[in-house]
């Protein structure tokens, strides 16, 4: 098996992978998410959590699928990479150290967010619904099929659905 070929990319680029660029680096040609799209760069995480040994597994796993993992470990760090990094998803703890998950999806502008918490009960769910998330995977949950699922929820974003439209795929009701 060869070893892994890893290419090293211009950061400074605008998003559509030019300096400069406005194009929309979140599209593919098929109007899902592409690893190749501007440029190269994968799909970006901005994964929020504070628990060491959860962030491993789902930095791993996702990276494993093509994504690019950006990690914070509390609220004001997750709020202050979102907007450096702008990414295309932001994965989030409800429970963190200082800020909720909850005040920090509400803070959030144009970033989809996809919550990962414990907090499983019908409350926690509506007042996800409320910040404004595309989805709401509890823990514990499959790590292996973590990516595939952000991956299937930024492909119908794309595909012209709606936060709400994401929800309803993933929970069958309405956002109210």
């Amino acid at each position: 098996m060869a070893a892994p070929v890893y290419e090293l990319r211009d950061d400074s680029a605008g998003p559509g992978g030019d300096p400069g660029s406005t194009g929309d680096r979140r599209t593919g040609a098929e109007g899902g998410v592409d690893p190749r799209a501007a440029g190269g760069k994968p799909p970006c995480v901005l994964l929020v959590e504070d628990d060491a040994a959860m962030r491993i597994i789902c930095r791993l796993n996702l990276e494993s699928e093509g994504f690019r993992v950006v990690e914070a470990t509390d609220g004001k760090e997750a709020l202050r990479l979102a907007q450096s990094e702008q990414p295309d998803v932001v994965l989030l703890d409800v429970m963190l150290p200082d800020l909720g998950g909850f005040e920090i999806a509400s803070q959030l502008e144009n970033i989809p967010v996809v919550f990962l918490s414990a907090r499983a009960s019908e409350l926690d769910l509506q007042r996800g619904k409320q910040a404004g998330a595309i989805d709401y995977v509890t823990k514990p949950f499959d790590p292996i099929a973590l990516p595939g699922r952000i991956r299937e929820d930024l492909d119908e974003l794309n595909r012209g659905g709606s936060a709400e439209r994401v929800w309803q795929m993933r929970f069958g009701r309405s956002r109210r």
